[in-house]
């Protein structure tokens, strides 16, 4: 009986947080392991999309400066300046070419004027490389090696005759100074010779079409007055003292007011046709007769010319023609101006054929020269921009878009 009793004391004890069938049976507060879990599995499904919005905002945050060093540092030298046909340029390019010169001026120990350095270097590139493709359909060539010695002569190396071009030190001084030049203007060897080759080729595209220069032209004897303001009673008695048989040196030597002109007597010497486009109009401009043959010259010799008033330095500038001859030998400076201007009216007119373009406007301009300033040895001043306006001036470049 009490073995009863005392079993069923035992067994009529409150089976409290027990639950037979569960199994666990650690419990809290009547809830089981099972249930706690799917209890935490439905707070963190809650909380997810907390979570979700917390990494989605720390990335924006951290996107921002990655956004903005890209914009500032990776993707402004990616940037296409000129192409042409399946040819490209970027800014990073052009940026390269103009440290190409710049160091060796600076190696020179010559100032480096940055000035319109980044217009005139996309210029140079896209001229450079529609001369690369016209020079092949009149048989120029430009070897491996004779870039190698164009820019051991750029470097400043030519062998004397005591030393032994094919030497081992001779090749190891120059290889040495190749690598510390390139270094300094932070370029690869493949960029570099890309640079020079392109240079060759247009330099014997213009002697090719240069060749078709003659050497003895038509040229006028050209004087230039300057006075520092449009006085018309002093410009009357110019013309006057012209009209009275004075020579034109003397009357050039007394009216002039620069002095740079007085002191040369204003004097700029015989000029063909094209190196002063600028002045061809009246220089060599005739009036036309009823018959449509040239007539009288527009500018008559000894005769004033209109002039030209520069509001910039408050000057006015006109010019004397002393005399004309119908066949002349022409200096070889201005045989030189000519072939540049033969060279670039050449590459215009086959422009067409390869659909070039450039971009360039002023913020491409103050980025490059920029950069380029910022990477000067020898200080360089203050560009300014020689455009009034860089809104449009692709058409300068050829009609890029």
């Amino acid at each position: 009986m009490a073995e009863q009793q005392q079993r069923g004391t035992f067994s009529s004890a409150p089976i409290g947080d027990y639950r037979a069938g569960q199994r666990s049976i650690t419990t809290r507060g009547g809830i089981s392991r099972f249930e706690m879990m799917r209890q935490r599995e439905r707070a963190a499904l809650k909380n997810r999309p907390f979570m979700i919005a917390a990494v989605i905002f720390f990335i924006a945050i951290m996107a921002i400066p990655a956004w903005a060093f890209y914009q500032t540092y990776v993707l402004p030298p990616r940037q296409i300046v000129v192409q042409v046909e399946d040819s490209i340029y970027t800014r990073g390019d052009v940026v390269n070419y103009i440290r190409f010169n710049q160091r060796l001026s600076e190696d020179l120990g010559l100032p480096f004027e940055l000035g319109s350095s980044a217009f005139e270097a996309i210029q140079t590139l896209q001229s450079n490389e529609l001369a690369y493709r016209l020079a092949p359909r009149y048989g120029i060539t430009v070897e491996q090696y004779e870039v190698d010695e164009r820019l051991e002569d750029l470097l400043g190396f030519v062998a004397e005759q005591s030393v032994d071009p094919d030497s081992s030190e001779y090749r190891a001084n120059v290889e040495e100074a190749k690598r510390q030049f390139l270094n300094r203007a932070g370029m690869s060897e493949e960029a570099y010779r890309d640079f020079i080759r392109k240079t060759m080729f247009k330099e014997r595209l213009r002697s090719e079409v240069a060749s078709n220069i003659s050497r003895i032209q038509p040229q006028v004897e050209v004087y230039q007055i300057v006075l520092t303001s449009r006085d018309q009673s002093k410009i009357n008695q110019i013309e006057r003292d012209l009209n009275s048989g004075r020579s034109v040196a003397d009357v050039v030597l007394d009216f002039s007011e620069d002095p740079n002109v007085r002191r040369g007597n204003g004097y700029l010497g015989w000029l063909p046709e094209g190196v002063r486009t600028d002045l061809d109009s009246f220089l060599f401009g005739r009036k036309r007769n009823e018959d449509g043959t040239p007539g009288e010259r527009i500018l008559p010799l000894r005769t004033l010319s209109p002039g030209r008033y520069d509001e910039a330095t408050q000057t006015w500038t006109g010019h004397i023609v002393s005399q004309e001859a119908e066949a002349r030998e022409i200096t070889d400076a201005h045989f030189e101006a000519l072939s540049d201007r033969a060279i670039e009216i050449f590459i215009n007119e086959h422009r067409t054929d390869f659909s070039p373009t450039a971009q360039i406007n002023s913020e491409v301009y103050e980025w490059i020269n920029n950069q380029v300033r910022f990477a000067a040895i020898v200080p360089t001043p203050t560009p300014q921009s020689p455009f009034s306006s860089l809104e449009d001036i692709n058409s300068a470049l050829g009609g890029g878009q």
